[in-house]
């Protein structure tokens, strides 16, 4: 073997080793960028102390508890009292260093009129290579606000909940009022909120589930869950991979470079850079727009609206009043509608499939095929109009005008001044009218 690939084997070896004894514990990697001191790097063995405490009633309606590296959980219960378990892992080369440390680490609690406030004297400290955990069981019916870093935080069965937490997993649930949570870099998931949730994360996927309230999310680089939210979701952030069910209000979704999917949601809205929009069973308006990747509907009960570019856009069962888009270079095919249409595409084909024309059309395209599919018995003016290309009729009805002179030129029921008009033009391709039995 080269020496280079000798040498890769031996890194790859020790690489290893330290990541076996990192996870079992024997060693512990604190990078003190603030103090280096004797020690740049520590390295020792894991060693792990608790202590307990009841802090009897009364109690207040709030309690606070900040915790700079280590994990906090909090629990409601049927209870009056709070149980308090404080928890140290200390990394040090001895069992003896390691017992010091734990007994000169403590925690302090604060007692006000209004809240109870828990913290740690980790910052007395100079080298600290160990980390403190909470783990509180209190009344149902207390505010619990947590600030936290580098740990897990778990907040359930309790009144309201605030939580901080950097560089750390957040995991709340059964919260009977509001909650904001903000984490980075970790996963955060959210069940069974009763109030509003606002949850901020970057760099980590979030999920919401069963939030009553009206939900606010934003995250970034990440993926967003959201299932049965009781009134308004709104989530943003650039580069999220977006997919929400079952949402009863509005949904507002800002983002990029992803694909969002929404089923069964109230009026939508969606503003996309560069991303695939899928969104089925509105209850209201879809409003969206985005640019070189698809949109796709379908079942609609309000009107439907698309600016894009380089988007490729289909619907079918729109049952609003409006269909509007604008889009280019890609398809536009719509079925199943019964609607006031305005279409503008440059460079693309159209197809429209209608349950009927009691509409008025202005289907404007350069560059691009028209194909309409004409419902039995009806009767709304028609102008059909292509520069450089045909216009085709297929119906048995004789068209009032039918001229080409550069320009083709068809007319139909111009007598129905009263009607509807249904206005088709596009530039050097064709124009297809026929009934909608058969087939294009």
């Amino acid at each position: 073997m080269k020496f280079r690939e000798v040498l890769l084997v031996v890194v790859l070896v020790l690489a290893g080793l330290v990541v076996y004894q990192v996870q079992t514990g024997h060693w512990n990697l604190d990078f003190n960028w603030g103090d280096w001191g004797d020690d740049f790097i520590g390295v020792g063995r894991e060693f792990t102390y608790e202590e307990t405490r009841t802090i009897d009633a009364p109690l207040p309606a709030l309690i606070e508890v900040a915790n700079g590296h280590g994990w906090v959980e909090v629990r409601g219960g049927d209870q009056a009292n709070i149980q308090l378990t404080f928890k140290k892992v200390v990394w040090r080369k001895t069992e003896e260093e390691a017992r010091d440390i734990a007994g000169r680490l403590k925690y302090n609690l604060t007692t006000a009129s209004d809240r109870l406030a828990l913290d740690t004297n980790r910052n007395e400290f100079r080298k600290k290579n160990f980390e403190t955990g909470f783990i509180l069981t209190v009344p149902r019916t207390m505010i619990v606000q947590i600030t936290n870093a580098y740990g897990v935080v778990h907040v359930e069965g309790v009144q309201e909940a605030t939580v901080r937490n950097r560089h750390g997993k957040l995991y709340a649930s059964d919260i009977q009022g509001p909650c904001t949570l903000e984490t980075s870099y970790e996963d955060l998931e959210a069940q069974k909120i009763q109030g509003e949730c606002r949850i901020t994360n970057s760099h980590a996927d979030v999920r919401a589930v069963s939030v009553a309230g009206d939900l606010w999310i934003e995250t970034s680089y990440a993926r967003v869950r959201v299932e049965d939210a009781g009134q308004k979701a709104d989530i943003r952030g650039s580069n999220v991979d977006v997919d929400a069910r079952r949402v009863a209000g509005a949904v507002s979704v800002d983002t990029s470079y992803e694909k969002v999917f929404l089923s069964d949601v109230g009026p939508a809205t969606v503003r996309a850079r560069h991303t695939a929009v899928v969104a089925e069973n509105v209850r209201g308006d879809l409003d969206v727009s985005t640019s070189y990747e698809s949109v796709q509907a379908l079942k609609i009960q309000g009107d439907f609206l698309v600016s894009a570019n380089n988007s490729d856009v289909s619907a079918t069962g729109i049952d609003g009043n409006r269909i509007t888009i604008a889009t280019s270079y890609e398809n536009v095919i719509l079925d199943d509608f019964s609607a006031e249409v305005t279409v503008v595409l440059r460079n693309g084909n159209v197809v429209l499939k209608p349950r009927d024309l009691k509409h008025g059309m202005d289907v404007r395209s350069e560059y691009g095929t028209i194909h309409l599919a004409w419902p039995a018995g009806e009767t709304p003016r028609l102008e059909a109009r292509s520069k450089g290309g045909e216009v085709e009729w297929g119906l048995s009805e004789k068209p009032d005008v039918d001229q080409s002179n550069g320009v083709s030129l068809i007319k139909a029921f111009t007598a129905n001044s009263g009607s509807p008009l249904i206005y088709l033009s596009t530039t050097y391709e064709n124009i297809r009218i026929e009934a909608a039995s058969r087939k294009f």
